[in-house]
């Protein structure tokens, strides 16, 4: 701040303290605590324009922009006179700002003035401005590019600079101070009643009383209350079972929707009091923000919770409260900036927590965070403040998943529409502005309803119909224009009416009622890019994929490991049990253990298994935590074994699943009802897998192995007596490596077979770098959480291919976060195919490219660099320049331009 002239040093008796306050993004931010020089500076009493007024004369505008200003108190630069007062003390010495900091009790005001006099006569004509936020309105695309100059010029003028990656330029509507504006008037910011609309459906009686208590706060504002709620208190009755009824479903809905509608939620009056309730629990944070009517009763202006991340979980009590407030007054501080409001919660120790002299580094930097604003804190019971208590306990949004797929934009289920996508008045005004309708139209007219050029074509009501006789009745399909044919095919798809049938079903729909040119190829078009399905329905083609076998030459040369468990503990304290397999001769080696640590693990690999039989070229596991450990990849370097991996929820490749199987069964077999003998036969097992004749090798794995056949207890009866060998050595080994030659004869044919009989339930499918795809979920069900696995999409994502690895896996990345790298098999993949919305967003794009490249640095709002982040009085620059100087009491010529 020294080098870029924002301070200098001081000799100020003033001296206030600083703390860094991380930011979202993980940055910190400098701060001065200036609890001291607000408590005793005079309060600056410039009015800061209401919402409402605002909001109020955008009526008209069809186009709008709005403008963020760069570091906006740092452009306004302080009186030498007074600089003094914001000096503050560092390990570097005393230092006082040349500009405005943050955190002065009077800082919004003087920006406020300063702003309002730099835009001068444009102020309310085409612009308003609140604070460092400024909306240009406009009626006419035309219009609006010299709107947006002319604002610019005046920041120009007055040395100010807009932080270009807040702003938002040529929008058909935009979020502002809490509303969305748009052509076709003022909605309220979803935000608002997002935390009532998904409130949960109650799953015990501790959460329906919840409920009820946040919706009987506000029972004077329902009709009828006490009827619609019956159902739910019948629940709470004495000895009542509960059983979550359709029809508590209907009441718990419409209690609901009356709680986010006029007249419990109301508009804000920035004349009266704004009031903030707050709570937090162990799970999230709620708040509500209301005000008194001229009544005395207090109106919703709205709700809000959220959830606790993994480290606010572990805050105190005192401290959870505390940042419950920091969040709400945050978050609605376009009501609450500026003026005076109270801050109600259920904690008393926060009616102090403010005022302390010794709090905690955490409590300092939230007090600073506050320090800008003007409030009073009141304490009410817990039992009186029902509704943020009930919000905080039932958050509805999620600051940390398990699953990466749940944080994407299409995780959300889509609304019902509540609306008819068309109407007549409009669907007749489109068809008199299509040219293909007019001509059809205009021959109907001429030569009448059943003339022979187009005798499909009538006319009813003013409206285009084509005629179909079917076998048993006949059909008046209404002529679309293009401009709602998405609409329309958005809601024979995707209302829940229409509940996202297949293409085929969806078509039959529409041809009963409507028709256009390519009716057919577009619902096979939207039906396929809809991003729902795409998710949520199962693939019912074959699964990609061929099968690619693994091959061993010779005994020991390929390993196969995995763990199988947990199972009951045994009478020797086993749990799991690992297992060994050799690829080329099938030997299969069995170890229980109590833990299935990878130290465990790598320990008997040396001990019994590489010391005992060689080492093998590499081994082939799952990706279980235990084998891919430091710990165990360690031990493979250390004996130079390799180590390949399957990949994730494919076990086939790995043949140690099928061996898996087969003891399974065995185990099953024998431990009866008593379950803690799983490990008792162990050793018998081992000895009938290895002597048994295997089916691909057409000998048993000790032949392989041993050389020789394991004889058994009967052998000897059944069988006639040895004699003394007389073959040499050298013709034993010789037989040997017949029988390896046979052996791997026989497994060559074993392979085709195996691969034949895959295939044929496989297709042949590749992906290229950068392509689009789901990937196949595998969710569990929660109980405690209400999650059913089998209503949990079947598909997450999407993903982008990042490499092809080996023939069938590929390497992925979440597409929006670059996050989640896994390496997957290609049955687990299917293309994405983009949706109506993405095909808008690329064609924007595409135009945007188009239109930057032809355009002249001179002829855009005198644009000069389209990579950079800020203006500078209408022209964009890599930095901001200076804070330049203003004169508070006579405006620049400028003003009056």
């Amino acid at each position: 701040m020294l080098k870029d002239d924002v301070i200098e040093p001081s000799y100020s008796a003033w001296a206030s303290p600083i703390v860094l306050i991380p930011k979202r993004e993980g940055k910190p931010r400098f701060c001065v605590d200036f609890r001291k020089v607000n408590e005793n500076t005079v309060t600056d009493a410039y009015p800061i324009p209401t919402i409402q007024e605002i909001l109020e004369s955008l009526s008209g505008a069809v186009v709008f922009s709005s403008l963020d200003l760069n570091s906006g108190y740092w452009q306004v630069e302080m009186d030498p006179e007074v600089r003094e007062i914001t000096a503050f003390i560092c390990s570097h010495g005393l230092f006082q700002f040349k500009v405005m900091p943050f955190g002065l009790k009077n800082a919004p005001a003087t920006f406020q003035r300063l702003m309002e006099r730099a835009l001068g006569e444009l102020k309310e004509v085409i612009c308003f401005v609140y604070l460092d936020d400024i909306i240009i309105f406009s009626s006419s695309w035309e219009q609006h590019s010299y709107d947006v100059q002319a604002v610019l010029d005046k920041l120009r003028n007055a040395g100010l600079t807009v932080n270009m990656k807040k702003s938002k330029l040529f929008r058909n509507s935009l979020k502002f101070l809490g509303h969305v504006v748009s052509a076709t008037g003022v909605q309220v910011d979803p935000d608002k009643i997002e935390a009532v609309q998904n409130f949960p459906a109650p799953t015990n009686l501790k959460a329906l009383q919840r409920f009820l208590g946040m919706a009987g706060w506000y029972h004077r504002f329902v009709p009828n209350f006490s009827q619609i709620a019956e159902p739910l208190n019948a629940l709470k009755k004495k000895g009542a079972k509960f059983r979550w009824s359709p029809e508590c479903q209907t009441a718990f809905i419409t209690l609901k929707n009356h709680l986010v509608k006029p007249p419990v939620l109301a508009h804000p009056n920035f004349h009266a009091l704004f009031v903030v309730y707050t709570d937090a629990s162990e799970i999230g944070l709620g708040a509500v923000l209301v005000q008194k009517s001229s009544y005395g009763t207090e109106e919703v202006l709205a709700f809000a919770s959220r959830s606790l991340n993994p480290a606010e979980k572990n805050y105190a009590a005192t401290e959870l409260e505390c940042l419950a407030v920091v969040w709400a007054v945050e978050k609605w501080r376009t009501y609450l900036e500026g003026r005076l409001f109270t801050v109600v919660t259920d904690h008393a120790s926060l009616l102090w927590v403010f005022k302390t002299t010794k709090p905690s580094t955490r409590l300092i930097r939230w007090a600073l965070r506050l320090q800008e604003f003007t409030f009073t804190v009141e304490y009410r019971k817990g039992k009186y403040n029902t509704v943020p208590d009930a919000l905080s306990r039932a958050p509805t949004d999620s600051l940390h998943t398990t699953t990466p797929v749940y944080a994407t934009v299409m995780s959300a289920p889509p609304k019902p529409s509540k609306e008819l996508p068309i109407s007549i008045d409009a669907l007749w005004r489109r068809q008199q502005e299509d040219p293909e309708c007019q001509v059809l139209y205009q021959q109907v007219v001429e030569l009448g309803q059943d003339n022979d050029t187009n005798p499909a074509y009538i006319i009813m009501d003013d409206l285009l119909y084509r005629r179909v006789t079917l076998p048993y009745k006949t059909i008046y399909q209404l002529y679309i224009p293009p401009s709602f044919r998405s609409q329309l095919l958005d809601y024979f798809h995707q209302d829940p009416l229409s509940g996202h049938l297949g293409r085929h079903k969806t078509y039959r729909r529409l041809q009963h009622l409507v028709f256009w040119p390519k009716l057919s190829w577009d619902v096979r078009e939207h039906v396929k890019n809809c991003a729902t399905c795409q998710r949520y329905k199962p693939e019912n083609r074959k699964l990609a994929g061929k099968l690619q076998q693994t091959q061993a030459h010779r005994p020991w040369e390929m390993l196969g490991v995995d763990l199988m468990g947990p199972f009951p503990k045994s009478s020797k304290q086993n749990v799991y049990l690992l297992v060994f397999v050799d690829y080329f001769s099938r030997w299969v080696e069995l170890f229980p253990i109590r833990n299935a640590t990878a130290e465990t693990i790598s320990q008997i690999m040396v001990k019994d298994i590489l010391t005992r039989w060689g080492i093998p070229d590499y081994i082939l596991s799952d990706r279980g935590t235990q084998l891919v450990s430091s710990v165990f990849q360690t031990v493979c370097r250390t004996w130079n074994v390799g180590h390949k991996l399957t990949s994730a929820y494919h076990p086939q490749t790995n043949l140690t699943e099928r061996v898996n199987r087969t003891l399974k069964t065995m185990i099953a077999s024998y431990v009866g009802d008593n379950h803690k003998h799983w490990d008792k036969n162990l050793a018998e097992f081992r000895f009938a897998i290895n002597s048994a004749v295997q089916e691909s090798t057409g000998v048993s794995p000790a032949e392989l192995n041993l050389g020789r056949s394991l004889r058994g207890p009967l052998d000897s009866l059944l069988q006639p007596q040895e004699t003394a060998p007389d073959t040499p050595p050298y013709l034993k080994v010789t037989q040997l490596k017949d029988l390896c030659s046979f052996v791997e004869k026989n497994l060559d044919s074993a392979r085709q077979r195996q691969k034949i009989n895959y295939d044929k339930h496989r297709r042949d499918l590749e992906f290229q770098e950068l392509d689009r795809v789901w990937l196949r979920a595998h969710p569990l069900s929660k109980a405690d959480k209400s999650f059913a696995a089998k209503l949990a999409p079947k598909w997450q994502g999407p993903y982008r291919v990042v490499e092809q690895v080996g023939p069938v896996n590929y390497k992925v990345v979440l597409e929006n976060s670059g996050t989640d790298l896994k390496v997957v098999h290609i049955s687990r993949l299917k293309p994405c195919y983009p949706t109506a919305q993405d095909l808008q967003e690329q064609e924007k794009k595409h135009l945007l490219e188009i239109f930057n490249e032809e355009s002249d640095e001179e002829d855009f709002l005198g644009f000069t660099d389209s990579s950079c982040s800020t203006f500078n009085g209408g022209l964009i620059k890599g930095s901001a320049e200076k804070p330049g100087n203003y004169n508070f009491s006579n405006p620049t010529d400028s003003d009056n331009d």
